[in-house]
């Protein structure tokens, strides 16, 4: 999503690249190691060579991510004919990319969740809503575009935002507090780079190196505030205006709000129109996605 805090003083260039305070970060944060129940999982996920069934028996060690699985697997958004009771057949269900990027979001967004302070693990819980609403958007907009197939689409709405979590925890309760006061439409990645010396999109870039993430969702890390039209990219950056659309009703220019929603949909393709008609169902798959994840729901 975007984040800015208005009238940001100009930004100051540092004598380190943007690219290397990144990559400083993610080697700050991935020292810290997960909770040994989930240590093979990411030592699995980073070698990137984990299968999704070899995935699943490694899910079983950790009993919240397990339940988390099977809740998803049987939810109205993957309407299974009967219920799944066994990880084996919810991990089939699932797909290997959107289970990747479920495991991948879990472990990032957890990391140091017990030493956040109560503004960071507010601006956390509204970061993993607003990537819930994006995944939701995201299918239903690659489902009437055709351009990418809607589970990648889905997982990359998920996962594309993580690079906030990484500077909120580099930070103390400044970044959080610019997380939370963002305003409702200006890019922040200017603001960013005077908080951090880096953007949440080359810490995205750098987490994609560091994890070996594939090329495509490299791309959608690093370039969803600038895409090219007709990419995945792009699909991402529309469902970042149409999530604040859906959820915001207090607009400081809702016509310059309003032209970016519609120059969002226009690069990949759709109208208005095509949009309206799939928002019920968009709005369905939030109430049942937010509550299935823990997250604010503002």
């Amino acid at each position: 999503m975007d984040h800015t805090v208005a009238d940001a003083p100009p930004v100051v260039p540092s004598p380190i690249s943007p690219s290397d305070v990144a990559r400083r970060i993610v080697r700050r944060a991935d020292a810290i190691g997960p909770s040994p129940s989930l240590l093979r999982l990411e030592e699995h996920l980073r070698r990137g060579d984990t299968s999704a069934r070899q995935l699943g028996r490694l899910i079983e060690g950790s009993p919240a991510l397990a339940a988390r699985v099977l809740r998803l697997a049987n939810s109205a958004f993957y309407a299974p004919s009967e219920p799944v009771v066994s990880l084996r057949r919810a991990v089939v269900l699932l797909g290997d990319t959107v289970l990747r990027q479920l495991v991948l979001t879990s472990l990032i967004t957890s990391r140091r969740a017990t030493g956040r302070t109560p503004r960071q693990l507010l601006a956390a819980a509204r970061l993993m809503g607003d990537a819930v609403r994006s995944a939701v958007v995201c299918r239903a907009l690659a489902d009437a575009t055709r351009l990418v197939a809607p589970d990648d689409a889905f997982a990359a709405g998920l996962l594309h935002d993580l690079g906030h979590i990484y500077l909120l925890d580099d930070d103390d309760d400044r970044y959080a507090s610019y997380l939370l006061e963002a305003s409702d439409h200006t890019d922040g990645l200017e603001h960013e780079l005077i908080l951090s010396g880096t953007t949440h999109t080359h810490v995205g870039a750098a987490f994609a190196d560091a994890w070996h993430l594939p090329g495509t969702v490299r791309s959608v890390l690093q370039e969803h505030h600038d895409p090219q039209p007709g990419t995945l990219s792009a699909i991402v950056r529309a469902s970042d205006w149409l999530v604040r659309e859906l959820n915001t009703t207090n607009f400081k220019d809702p016509r310059a709000f309003a032209d970016r929603v519609d120059s969002g949909l226009a690069a990949i393709g759709l109208d208005r129109a095509a949009w309206a008609a799939r928002v019920p169902a968009v709005r369905d798959g939030y109430a049942e996605l937010l509550t299935l994840f823990d997250t604010d729901t503002r």
